[in-house]
Parts: structure tokens; C-alpha cells; sequence
């Protein structure tokens, strides 16, 4: 722990204050991070943190990295709230717009880097924790909500909350962005919350369109010997009565007698294994599909034998 931080401690005073808190999330950088050396990467994180903070966010209340992005609170004043929140909205744009490209001015970087990033705004109060003239940090609702917009802000985009003040935006701003009504663990489980994204290309997980808590896990499944699955089609096709909430989450598991060391089957005893489930939709429904031919070739290859049933259960959450 810094020194001087733990010293600041002890006269730290809790301040309340009004702001916008952004969250930006640098998308793909743990599987981009892997693909090139570490003195790259830590040249790129300076240089891109460098040139976010003298473009946008040099008057910033607070600027904290977060590993793969950055946490920036803005303060400001009743007299600068319009100013504000309209600056936030213009420069979150143009940092999705032209992120992919702001460093193309270092010539030290002559390396593949990430072209997208995930911004989350929102505004409200917030506590600064002080000591004399420092800030050691903020916290607040304001940063979790930021925190969760960015989280939908996928696979790129803007995304913030009614909250941030829709009508203190442009007309020819506001008008490119879409509007979700959307449920967020954490912030708003039960009661949906307003939500405006850009670009279109945006996709809110289903998860979020429906309270979050008020949902039952649903199965369904069906038994065949080994030997049927291999002899019949090659898909086991089922539509979901109810649909899923989130497509995401249906996993299929599969279970048969356990193989006992001298290749027979276990009286006692059950494996369950993990299988891939594909999922479709069609006229608007959602519909999965197992490869049984495919499970088939796997149970064999293990020692199940043809006469010993293989039960395939597939599990989902609903409404």
C-alpha cells in the first residue's frame, strides 16, 4: 500500500458531489494482450491512456485505470450541467468512432492494437473521499450503473441511462441513438430502467429484457440407447415452450452408467458430461439442436455399450 495514500487516511472526509461517471472498456484486449509481447503492451496501454486524457478527459475529476480501460468522474456545477453532459455524449462518440485509430500517430506502435471500445455514462451523486486538496477515490450508484451500461456497450458503442438527462442532448445528437427499456442486475433487477445506444449494432442480451430474480430453470429432455442414437437422426431438434430469456445460457447434459475399470457398465454409478447445444430461430422462435450422430461417436468411443440408455437433458431459464 502507498505510503503517503495511507497517510491521507486518517484526515480523509467523505464530500458529497454531483457528476457524470464514464466507464471505458478497451474490447478484446485480455485475447489481443496474449497475442503480443508484454513490452508492447505495456507501450500501447501508456500511449492510448495518454492520448484519451489530453483529448477528452484533461478536465476530468478523477481518472482511474481498470486494467483494460479506464474510470473518469467528472464534478461539475448547476450552471454546467447542459455543457456537461452534452460534452460527455460528443466525446464518447468520437472515441468510439475513432478508436481504432488514435494511435496511429506513434510511431513506436507498428503493431496490430484493438479497434473497439465499450462506454458506459451516467450521471447522479456521488462521494468523493478527500484529504486536503487530494481525491483518493469516489464511490457511489452512479459508478455501478456507469459500470453496467458499459457492460451492454457491446460488441462496441455508447450506452447511458435516461438519467443523464436525454433532454439537455441536441435533437441531431440524440436522434442516432436507440432506445431499450432494459433490467440490470445490481441497479434495476425488477423496474426497468431507459436506456440509449449507439451504434445500432448493439445487441442487449436477453437477460436484460425481462426482471431480473422472477425467472424458473426449465428442462427438457429425452432417453435412447446407444445403439438408437447412432441408427437415428442425426440432430434432436426441440423448440422451447416457454422461449428461453437468454440463448446463452441453455447448456445440455448428458448422462449414462459410469464405465468401471474392467469396461463394464457401473451398477451404481452415473457420468454426466457437458455437450454442445446450437441454437436456431425461426418465424421468431427459438429452437435447439444436439448432433446425436456426433454423441453417438463419443459415448461409443468411451465404452458405452449399444444397450445402455443415454439420457440427453437440455436446461434453460424462463419467464
Amino acid at each position: 500500500m502507498d505510503g503517503n495514500f495511507r497517510q491521507e487516511l486518517d484526515a480523509a472526509v467523505g464530500v458529497s458531489e454531483f457528476v457524470i461517471a464514464l466507464n471505458l472498456d478497451i474490447r478484446g484486449f485480455t485475447d489481443w494482450s496474449l497475442s503480443v509481447d508484454s513490452a508492447q503492451t505495456a507501450l500501447y496501454v501508456k500511449k492510448i491512456y495518454a492520448k484519451l486524457i489530453d483529448c477528452y478527459f484533461g478536465g476530468a475529476s478523477m481518472v482511474k485505470p481498470t486494467g483494460d480501460g479506464l474510470f473518469v468522474i467528472k464534478s461539475f456545477a448547476e450552471k454546467d450541467l447542459q455543457d456537461t453532459v452534452v460534452t460527455a455524449v460528443e466525446n464518447s462518440i468520437e472515441i468510439v468512432d475513432s478508436f481504432g485509430s488514435l494511435c496511429d500517430d506513434e510511431p513506436m506502435i507498428n503493431f496490430d492494437v484493438p479497434k473497439a471500445v465499450g462506454i458506459g455514462l451516467s450521471r447522479g451523486s456521488a462521494c468523493r473521499l478527500a484529504s486536503g486538496d487530494d481525491t483518493l477515490d469516489y464511490s457511489g450508484r452512479v459508478l455501478n450503473l456507469a459500470s453496467r451500461l458499459m457492460d451492454l456497450a457491446r460488441p462496441r458503442g455508447l450506452v447511458f441511462d435516461k438519467g443523464l438527462g436525454t433532454e439537455l442532448i441536441p435533437e441531431d445528437l440524440i436522434k442516432d441513438f436507440s432506445q431499450h427499456d432494459v433490467y440490470i442486475r445490481g441497479a434495476s433487477p425488477i423496474d426497468p430502467i431507459t436506456i440509449f445506444c449507439s451504434p445500432d449494432g448493439i445487441e442487449i442480451p436477453e437477460g436484460n429484457l425481462h426482471p431480473i430474480g422472477e425467472t424458473r430453470w426449465e428442462e427438457v429432455s429425452t432417453t435412447q440407447t446407444q445403439k438408437e442414437l447412432a441408427a437415428g437422426a442425426p440432430n434432436w431438434r426441440f423448440d422451447f415452450d416457454p422461449q428461453p430469456i437468454d440463448a446463452h445460457e441453455v447448456k445440455c447434459e448428458v448422462n449414462h452408467a459410469s464405465i468401471t475399470p474392467g469396461k463394464r457398465k457401473s451398477k451404481g454409478k452415473v457420468t454426466y458430461v457437458q455437450f454442445p447445444v446450437t441454437m436456431h430461430t425461426q418465424a421468431g422462435k427459438k429452437h435447439a439442436k444436439v448432433n446425436i450422430h456426433k454423441l453417438a461417436e463419443e459415448t461409443a468411443d468411451k465404452g458405452v455399450g449399444p444397450t445402455w440408455p443415454v439420457t440427453i437433458t437440455v436446461f434453460y431459464r424462463s419467464m
